[in-house]
């Protein structure tokens, strides 16, 4: 009865192939997007030669950025929870397959101070996306992406996190 119990962590199976599925589906679109940025940029369907809104374009790449951000980091999450969660502790050497390194992780803090880097620099695309494309006057609620950005940055500084081989900043230990 409680080896069955125990036995439950295998329902992270479901995140592992959702987030693997959500990886895939969100390289499709930004691929999407960089190949209607094409279009947009280079007019066609508008008349020959013909240049369309390069800020339109440029916006598109910009969301095509933030696309594949958010595949990658689908990805290293399902890899991670597959990793930490599913496999059993003696199972955790990889034999013949070789992973990137950007994808090797030891423990759910390093994982969890990945994922929120990864959303600093995905908010500071979204931040680049809406200045860049933005038709309207300043207003108060415009801050709270910068802002949004500076918490999270400070929350990753400031949180001790449990590194293996490597202290908080990133830096190797000796």
């Amino acid at each position: 009865m409680l080896s069955r119990l125990f036995r439950i962590h295998y329902i992270a199976v479901v995140a592992v192939v959702g987030s693997l599925f959500g990886s895939v589906l969100m390289m499709f679109i930004g691929a999407y997007h960089v190949l209607l940025s094409f279009v947009v940029a280079l007019g066609i369907g508008e008349g020959l030669f013909t240049l369309g809104s390069t800020t339109e374009a440029t916006g598109l790449i910009l969301e095509s950025i933030d696309n594949f951000l958010l595949g990658f980091i689908l990805l290293y999450f399902a890899y991670s929870m597959y990793y930490l969660v599913t496999l059993p502790e003696d199972r955790r050497r990889l034999g013949q397959v070789r992973m990137p390194s950007a994808l090797r992780v030891a423990n759910l803090d390093e994982m969890k101070r990945t994922i929120l880097i990864v959303i600093i620099v995905s908010l500071s695309v979204y931040l680049l996306q809406e200045i860049t494309v933005a038709e309207t006057t300043f207003e108060l609620q415009d801050l709270y992406i910068p802002f949004g950005i500076l918490a999270i940055a400070l929350a990753v500084r400031l949180i001790p996190w449990e590194m293996t081989g490597q202290d908080a900043k990133g830096e190797a230990r000796e």
